[in-house]
């Protein structure tokens, strides 16, 4: 992967709060060079919603992807010692993407996405989780994850699933310090740890579309440069042929 050119206008830092986010703003954070922080407003919202998560495995009830399998196996029971395997697991079975790996553009992107959707605070993420994931991000410690594999509308499990995997510590991972080897020495190298998931905390990283909503914000405001490239490049050429407004003019004859 190679390093984007700078950009030195971008800001430094950008609050997330899961709500004021900008296709615009996406699309800057993807060049790496600005960071992201959690506003507190967020941290509550993430802090309330883990507590439920809390409060049903320390009750021992029966809650969808918290204590039974998924899909076919929802009617399964999970034992109270395996909840954390669960999620592991979770995210194993699902990268199952191919093709070349993103960008770190749009990995960034990808990433800095996921983290704005888990600070509206619906996931029950914990905040231990959700800030290493904003360390990753600080540190353009980049997953990697096949451009191949989402399943579309239903949810974009793959790339999730290898975007977690990394911040796991496990398969590969880049960043501009050390390229390409193992997320547990890239991790290491830049002094973080890998996230250690808790009960319904796989489910909450692979469950959403951010995949393919980070590529169309990227598409949408490539497309405005473009209509406004396009406008200034028609007003150029009519100035310099000597046209005639009146054409544009809804009000002209």
């Amino acid at each position: 992967m190679a390093e984007p050119t700078s950009h030195p206008d971008l800001p430094q830092k950008i609050m997330i709060d899961g709500y004021s986010l900008l296709p615009e703003d996406l699309v800057n954070l993807g060049y790496g060079h600005t960071a992201i922080e959690i506003s507190p407003e967020a941290i509550a919202r993430v802090q309330k919603s883990r507590d439920v998560i809390d409060n049903i495995v320390s009750e021992g009830r029966v809650v969808y992807g918290v204590s039974t399998g998924f899909g076919r196996f929802a009617k399964t029971t999970i034992a109270s010692d395996k909840l954390e395997e669960l999620q592991d697991n979770l995210i194993r079975s699902h990268c199952a993407g191919v093709g070349t790996p993103l960008p770190p553009e749009r990995t960034r992107r990808l990433l800095a996405l996921r983290i704005n959707i888990l600070a509206k605070g619906y996931s029950g993420i914990r905040l231990e989780t959700l800030n290493k994931m904003i360390a990753a991000f600080n540190a353009s410690c980049l997953s990697c994850i096949p451009e191949k594999g989402t399943v579309g509308a239903s949810g974009d499990l793959a790339p999730l699933s290898h975007l977690a995997l990394g911040l796991m510590g496990e398969g590969k991972m880049w960043s501009p310090e050390t390229g390409w080897d193992t997320a547990a020495k890239v991790l290491a190298h830049h002094s973080l740890e890998p996230i250690r998931l808790g009960p319904k905390e796989g489910l909450a990283l692979i469950n959403g579309t951010q995949f393919m909503t980070a590529l169309g914000a990227e598409a949408l405001v490539r497309a405005k440069v473009i209509t406004a490239q396009a406008d200034i490049v028609a007003a150029m050429t009519l100035e310099a042929l000597s046209g005639t407004q009146k054409a544009f003019d809804a009000g002209g004859s």
